[in-house]
């Protein structure tokens, strides 16, 4: 004779409704962490280093310029990026592709380089995090243009391996989807699953 196996008795035991209500609310949690308080980024390219490696993964605060109502692109709040910032934004020549840059300029202000010199309404850019590849040369650059209100002039920390408003012009502020924060997790993609892993750059705020 077969065993019949009572479904719905199953179903009903207390203790897996409950793992499963739990994984349910678990999975609806982590959806709204990432989708509109702290999104995961892993950073694949070297255009920020050494602010930020290649392998880096890092926490970007998604309402760091304003709560994101859900499903709309409308912010409750809205605050302004700020010079300096390190934002995710989509890539102007191809918006599926989110970049990470630092905001050098906002709005209204003048940015003027001279060589790899750059300047910020007349003065010499804050320049700790810059970084210059002594293996790379570069074209002397000569440019000098103000920001539209509105928009932003991002570069990458690494000067002379870095595709930003140089070469694309300006980020649009509205498109700008967060601020990163924190590296929460690095691995050097040139090692194996064994080997590889910066734990020293694990809880390292960017700045």
């Amino acid at each position: 004779m077969k065993k019949i196996i009572n479904l719905e008795r199953l179903i009903k035991n207390k203790t897996i409704r409950e793992w499963v209500e739990a994984l349910i609310f678990a999975l609806v949690v982590a959806m709204i962490f990432r989708t509109w308080l702290y999104a995961p980024y892993r950073v694949p390219t070297g255009s920020m280093i050494h602010t930020i490696e290649i392998g880096d993964h890092l926490f970007v605060n998604k309402h760091a310029y304003g709560f994101v109502i859900p499903f709309t692109d409308v912010r409750l709040f809205p605050s302004e990026v700020q010079r300096n910032d390190i934002v995710v934004f989509p890539y102007p020549e191809d918006p599926s592709i989110d970049f990470i840059k630092r905001i050098v300029a906002v709005g209204g202000d003048t940015v003027e380089i001279i060589g790899e010199t750059v300047y910020i309404n007349g003065k010499v850019e804050k320049s700790d995090f810059v970084f210059y590849d002594e293996t790379l040369m570069t074209l002397p650059e000569k440019i000098t243009i103000t920001v539209p209100k509105g928009k932003l002039w991002a570069m990458g920390d690494n000067r002379r391996n870095s595709k930003d408003s140089r070469s694309w012009g300006f980020v649009d502020e509205k498109t700008v989807e967060g601020k990163g924060v924190i590296i929460y997790w690095s691995h050097n993609p040139e090692h194996s699953l064994f080997s590889g892993y910066r734990f020293d750059r694990i809880g390292k705020f960017l700045e």
